[in-house]
């Protein structure tokens, strides 16, 4: 019997963690993440830790999944990862630990040393096999590197996740085959890929205005070619072989709490919710005074966090658990109002065509819940 969202996202009395460590060797032209090329590490660091004894309320329930990302992760010395999970060691109950990585910031001993801290899953950034698209990009590594990282990382780790874009400059119909050829040689249990996102500021928004067909065709063959291979699209962006779906963002998705810490870094804690400040003044400004370093915090009512928590499940291939979320009349007879308008919407779930027309079906979402709760 195949296990549903409620299953896999385990204790619910556990919360889960992410760590945002915002250094970058240099500044993807796509990137719109709060990422810097400068600062002071060991500044940063011992603010972090300032951070996580605020909410040790909530860490002393056990944390069951922790996720360091940035920026990125792997371009800081892993002894400051190791510092960081010496002050978060005794709430650690983990069922995932992963770290993000980038080829250019990776090699064997750190992935040892990775493992000897408890890690069990990669991120690793790879997004073209193209070197052209790398240049044209910002990436600070080449296909070589991001193949070398892979094999380092899959023979040490036995869950190591992909990362791939497409729609970025220069990409052609050989950019994707480069991927297919990857794909098909060594079957990464995991793989994530996304539709080029053009942000206003970021550099890449001077060259592209808007993504071209071709990429669009480009991103469907790819979906096509994951499902051929056996891949299980179990979320918008996210594919994977024998069921090793990401715990850390099955938490994100089942609207579950979980912890941020460091700069821009998002909690969601009951029904409060909240973002961090973006930069180091703020943030170490904010923590020097004891404060939480929040940018924007928020207590939702029921009406607002079960939308909530119905868009975040809509991302995935399980749809609504009514066991994580309990519908009043009004938004049942929106989702059956849903259920007749569109043919990839079973009540409860988006068909994978249904994935690919979310935006346009979560507006709609969004506007009969206005209309029937007269928000």
């Amino acid at each position: 019997m195949e296990k549903s969202l409620s299953d896999l996202i385990g204790d619910l009395d556990k919360v889960s963690l992410y760590i945002h460590i915002p250094f970058c060797k240099k500044k993807c032209y796509y990137c719109d993440f709060v990422s810097y090329t400068e600062g002071s590490v060991e500044n940063y660091i011992e603010a972090l830790i300032k951070e996580i004894s605020l909410y040790e309320s909530f860490l002393k329930k056990g944390i069951k999944t922790l996720y360091i990302g940035g920026g990125t992760p792997s371009y800081i010395n892993e002894h400051y990862i190791e510092k960081i999970l010496f002050h978060i060691d005794r709430y650690l109950f983990l069922e995932e630990f992963t770290i993000e990585i980038n080829p250019d910031s990776f090699d064997r001993q750190k992935a040892l040393f990775y493992k000897s801290l408890g890690v069990n899953r990669i991120s690793l950034g790879i997004q073209s096999f193209d070197d052209e698209v790398l240049k044209k990009a910002g990436r600070s590594h080449d296909s070589y590197q991001a193949y070398k990282a892979y094999k380092i990382a899959s023979e040490i780790f036995d869950n190591v996740s992909v990362d791939f874009i497409v729609g970025l400059p220069g990409e052609n119909w050989r950019s994707v085959e480069k991927i297919v050829e990857f794909v098909r040689l060594e079957y990464p249990v995991h793989l994530s890929l996304y539709l080029l996102e053009i942000h206003e500021g970021t550099f890449i928004s001077k060259i592209i205005k808007r993504i071209s067909e071709e990429s669009f065709e480009r991103y469907d063959a790819l979906l096509d070619f994951f499902k051929k291979e056996g891949y299980e699209r179990y979320e918008i962006s996210n594919f994977a072989l024998n069921e090793k779906y990401g715990k850390h963002n099955l938490v994100y998705w089942a609207n579950g709490d979980y912890i941020g810490l460091g700069l821009a870094a998002g909690g969601h804690l009951k029904k409060f919710r909240y973002n961090n400040v973006s930069d180091f003044k703020s943030y170490f400004s904010k923590l020097r005074l004891g404060e939480y370093p929040y940018g924007y915090n928020s207590e939702n009512n029921n009406i607002r966090e079960v939308l909530e928590t119905i868009f975040m499940m809509l991302r995935t291939k399980w749809g609504i658990d009514r066991k994580l979320v309990h519908l009043d009349l009004n938004m049942e007879a929106i989702l059956n109002i849903l259920k007749r308008k569109f043919s990839f919407f079973d009540g409860v779930r988006l068909s994978e065509k249904g994935m690919d027309f979310s935006s346009m079906f979560l507006s709609e979402l969004l506007m009969l819940w206005e209309e029937f709760y007269e928000i």
